[in-house]
């Protein structure tokens, strides 16, 4: 099994999830994610997050914080929420059988 798609793919998951969340700009995301993955650089999370917008599971607009510069904002969209869904079931059925095991 290559240990880096595996990773890729949960952090995927933890990227929507946090998305999920509200909207949040990008660079406060990426401190989400690297706050519970530190050993991931931020460039790896912000190429995440361009292709889940890239393939619709995220949209982004530009807004304003008082006074200071523009940011880009994120939220999970309506077929985002459904692939976030999918990796989520799938996710658990790799827990429960691996807790099957007793691992």
């Amino acid at each position: 099994m290559d240990k880096g798609q595996m990773k890729k793919g949960v952090l995927e998951m933890c990227i929507l999830h946090v998305a999920a969340s509200g909207e949040l700009y990008g660079y406060e995301i990426m401190k989400r994610v690297t706050g519970a993955f530190p050993e991931i650089n931020e460039s790896t999370v912000y190429a995440i997050l361009r292709r889940l917008h890239a393939d619709g599971c995220t949209e982004s607009y530009t807004g304003e914080t008082s006074g200071g510069p523009t940011r880009k904002y994120y939220r999970i969209t309506p077929a985002g929420k459904a692939h976030l869904e999918k990796m989520l079931s799938d996710w658990r059925e790799m827990l429960e059988a691996i807790t099957s095991l007793g691992i």
